[in-house]
């Protein structure tokens, strides 16, 4: 007896397959635009991080402010940055920490970045 074509329970078992492997290239794709998403937002706020650590080091007055913070607009977002000056046991330096977040979680820190400055002449 000659057959032609496929039994319905081989096309369900292909299907199936066909199925499963879709939902896995599927999630494979979220988690890939997902996680380029997070690698934006995390070069943004470094970009942030280190402008603001650069006005930082150039401002004249020592020793500066104890706690600063701020908002700036980049990449059509509203990011805020808090600044924190800590002493350190040398008293010709300060230890500079600039945090950034989101506007919208800015309990959520991205990105933190912290160098020491010295005294002006010093």
């Amino acid at each position: 007896m000659k057959r032609n074509g496929f039994t319905l329970l081989e096309l369900l078992v292909a299907m199936a397959i066909f199925a499963t492997a879709g939902m896995a290239i599927m999630q494979a794709s979220s988690a890939h635009i997902r996680s380029l998403s997070q690698l934006d937002d995390l070069t943004m706020a470094s970009y942030i991080a280190n402008n603001q650590m650069q006005l930082a080091m150039m401002e004249t007055e020592w020793p500066g402010k104890e706690k600063d913070q701020g908002q700036v607009e980049m990449a059509n977002r509203n990011w805020l940055w808090q600044q924190q000056l800590t002493r350190v046991p040398d008293e010709d330096l300060r230890l500079i920490q600039i945090s950034v977040s989101l506007a919208e979680s800015p309990e959520q820190v991205l990105f933190q970045l912290q160098s020491y400055r010295g005294k002006p002449g010093g």
